[in-house]
């Protein structure tokens, strides 16, 4: 309906169409909120280039964001999640405090960009990847492109340190840093969270319970332990 008034606007003079281009971008502005709240996802700021102070970017439960910083890089939080971001001149970092994000790096050899999540790092120059933190649990999913992951408090019988490439999921946490055998289809999964799905490979019935409970805020309880321990294709 206001598209049609929009319609017949376009005929008027210019100082006329001047005031509609306007009232087009309030009617625009409130219509994207409206569709970005009933699609349970949020645009979250974007940053400047210039801007070298940190911007902190949360969603809340059931919710997904984007946040785009101004080197092009573009951020996508999930549900429950919490970054802070600062691009300088020199380098380009971003704290995920908690819950997952994916990551489309801009190519930039001259600022390297590194993703802190609890004790692990990942360095990247241009690629895309996902991180997920439970805690000071670490998963890293790499979609395109090549990172390394290195762990701050990793064993001193344990790697510190790794590079991963596109299909390769690593893990960090508890003092070790693990690689997953390399399986497009396990990067696939872990991702799928971007499209609005949840996808689940001989996942137990309480995993899947707590992955759902991600999303939820009246949480789902498995009470048998028999139960609990079936296993979900």
């Amino acid at each position: 309906r206001e598209a049609d008034r929009i319609a017949a606007l376009g005929s008027q003079p210019r100082s006329a169409g001047v005031a509609a281009r306007r009232w087009w971008s309030r009617s625009f502005a409130a219509a994207a909120i409206a569709a970005v709240v009933t699609a349970g996802s949020a645009i979250l700021p974007y940053l400047p280039k210039s801007e070298p102070s940190a911007l902190t970017a949360q969603t809340q439960i059931g919710e997904r964001g984007t946040m785009k910083l101004g080197d092009g890089t573009k951020v996508e939080l999930n549900t429950a999640s919490r970054a802070r971001a600062s691009i300088g001149e020199k380098r380009r970092d971003v704290w995920l405090d908690e819950g997952e994000a994916y990551f489309e790096v801009a190519h930039d050899k001259s600022r390297p960009f590194t993703v802190h999540a609890g004790d692990a790092t990942v360095t990247v120059l241009g690629t895309k990847f996902g991180v997920r933190r439970v805690g000071e649990r670490v998963t890293v999913s790499v979609a395109e492109g090549r990172v390394q992951v290195e762990s701050r408090s990793a064993r001193n019988d344990a790697p510190r340190a790794t590079v991963i490439v596109a299909g390769d999921t690593a893990f960090s946490g508890d003092g070790a840093l693990m690689l997953a055998p390399r399986s497009p289809e396990r990067v696939e999964d872990e991702l799928a969270w971007r499209q609005g799905v949840l996808r689940f490979d001989q996942e137990t019935l309480a995993n899947v319970a707590a992955e759902f409970n991600r999303y939820n805020r009246r949480k789902i309880v498995v009470t048998d332990p028999n139960v609990a321990a079936i296993r979900i294709g």
